[in-house]
């Protein structure tokens, strides 16, 4: 696969995506979008990793939409209607309607997505790592939504994403001051999972890639991460329903043979992923 905007590498059963505009803080294009999902989409359907980072080149993660095109937008040149646009990505074919669209597609994919936030993640940059599953934060990172500083409001579905992260007043603070949090404050309101010195941060988000890649069943993890973003559409019953149908289909499974062996032979598991 050839990609301009992206670096996208594979070892140790880990996919690390990495934006890579640096001159540019990462600022999104069309482009960055379509290599990003291209190359998730390869390490989805690739038997030989377990995890997927993304992460950005430089000292930004994503510093939003790629200004150009946006003043283009604000003076009438372009339309706002390709940034917006839900085609129907290639992914799981029951997946729910919810995550056919532009960013949340990210949500469907079987293996888990861990945001390594280097730098400055505001607007759109903010918006994509809210899909992310898990979400580590280098301590230069600063993080948030930004549009009311820009004559805009909130996007693809932050509106309901952000509420169900850090709950609804904290989420409305930060829609309708667009002010910048940094990693301390976006640890303690619950927006990050970890806070790591900067020069730690790919160390970390690797140990963290790599424990669910080597010591946790592929077919568990994609079943977990299904019951945790598949519950937030649906009630208690219909929850512990689902669970117990997922955990009845998991003992059937190869992978739990293989679990229960290697914790009785005090040995680390070969999960196939069966």
């Amino acid at each position: 696969m050839d990609f301009s905007d992206i670096i996208y590498e594979k070892a140790d059963r880990i996919a690390t995506v990495t934006m890579n505009r640096p001159d540019k803080m990462n600022a999104w294009t069309p482009k960055m979008g379509a290599d990003i999902r291209q190359a998730m989409l390869d390490a989805d359907h690739d038997d030989n990793v377990g995890a997927i980072i993304l992460t950005g080149a430089g000292r930004a993660y994503c510093a939003g939409a790629d200004m150009t095109g946006l003043s283009e937008i604000s003076q009438g040149r372009a339309s706002a209607g390709g940034a917006v646009a839900a085609p129907q990505y290639d992914i799981a074919k029951d997946a729910r309607p919810d995550y056919r669209t532009q960013y949340s597609w990210m949500l469907a994919l079987k293996k888990p997505v861990i945001g390594a936030i280097n730098g400055a993640c505001v607007g759109l940059g903010f918006t994509l790592c809210l899909y992310q599953d898990i979400r580590i934060a280098s301590d230069k990172a600063r993080m948030g939504l930004i549009f009311v500083q820009r004559g805009l409001a909130i996007e693809h579905g932050s509106s309901w994403m952000l509420p169900r992260i850090i709950g609804a007043t904290r989420a409305m603070e930060l829609a309708v001051t667009g002010r910048l949090v940094d990693a301390q404050e976006a640890l303690a309101i619950g927006l990050v999972n970890r806070v790591v010195p900067h020069e730690k941060l790919m160390e970390t988000a690797r140990e963290v890639a790599g424990h669910i890649a080597s010591k946790c069943s592929p077919l568990g993890v994609s079943q977990a991460k299904k019951m945790i973003w598949d519950h937030l559409f649906t009630d208690l019953v219909t929850a512990i329903k689902e669970d117990d149908a997922s955990m009845q289909m998991m003992t059937k499974s190869e992978d739990f043979a293989e679990g229960v062996k290697a914790f009785i032979e005090k040995r680390s598991p070969r999960f196939k992923g069966k």
